[in-house]
């Protein structure tokens, strides 16, 4: 049973009908990032969240090697960046999808305290409005607002295992991203998580991705598509 999509909780934004895509019209990319992007990105920036905190921490960064070994909460907010337009390569679309399980836990770990006794009760220990802001300024308005994409509810889980179920509902998400769709998008998933990345026997409709492999991919992408224009259309003589 496919994951349900769902408008944008308690906001004034709403998730989009996706249309029905004709051979002639350019791909639509999906992508989903895991808990762990979306929390290097709060912790590089700080609470609270804003756009302004972002682009400017996207501006200075913009020239750090890829993979930044020194900080790789830096890949992760270039990841992200890459994203906001809502468009992977000249008219090709590219939306941000997430979901409940995704949304749920981005409260939860902002919340809980920075000193917790294990990993799974240790957080960025920011105030319950700030977390919840984090999700409705920062992940939602990247979802709904910048790139028109969307939200679902985790019905069953693909992957699991190889995967634990975390992991698991993640790939769902990714794997089920704008599943009305036609033809079916490129569905990218993209993690910090070592064990996620290098899963095998996935579903192979999603690439599993480091932050800096997406980020090379789209910056790969685009310099192609503006090297093609920059060709003359015959050879000069």
């Amino acid at each position: 049973m496919p994951s349900r999509r769902v408008s944008r909780p308690a906001s004034t934004g709403s998730a989009r009908s996706v249309p029905a895509h004709h051979e002639a019209e350019p791909d639509l990319h999906t992508v989903v990032f895991d808990l762990n992007i979306l929390l290097d990105v709060a912790d590089l920036l700080g609470p609270p969240f804003t756009w302004d905190k972002f682009r400017d921490a996207a501006a200075r960064n913009s020239q750090a090697p890829v993979p930044n070994r020194v900080d790789s909460r830096i890949d992760s907010l270039r990841a992200v960046a890459l994203t906001t337009t809502g468009q992977f390569a000249g008219p090709e679309l590219l939306e941000v999808w997430t979901s409940d399980h995704i949304a749920d836990l981005l409260v939860l770990k902002a919340r809980q305290p920075h000193d917790g006794s294990t990993a799974e009760t240790r957080g960025l220990g920011w105030s319950p409005e700030d977390a919840e802001n984090l999700l409705h300024d920062f992940l939602y308005d990247l979802v709904y607002d910048m790139t028109n994409g969307g939200r679902i509810e985790i019905v069953n889980v693909d992957g699991h295992p190889p995967l634990d179920h975390e992991d698991a509902c993640v790939f769902t998400t990714a794997l089920q991203a704008a599943d009305d769709a036609a033809p079916p998008s490129i569905k990218y998933c993209v993690t910090r998580d070592r064990g996620f990345r290098q899963a095998t026997n996935l579903n192979s409709n999603v690439f599993v991705l480091y932050p800096h492999e997406f980020v090379t991919l789209v910056r790969r992408t685009r310099g192609a598509l503006a090297a093609k224009k920059m060709r003359p259309p015959f050879q000069q003589p």
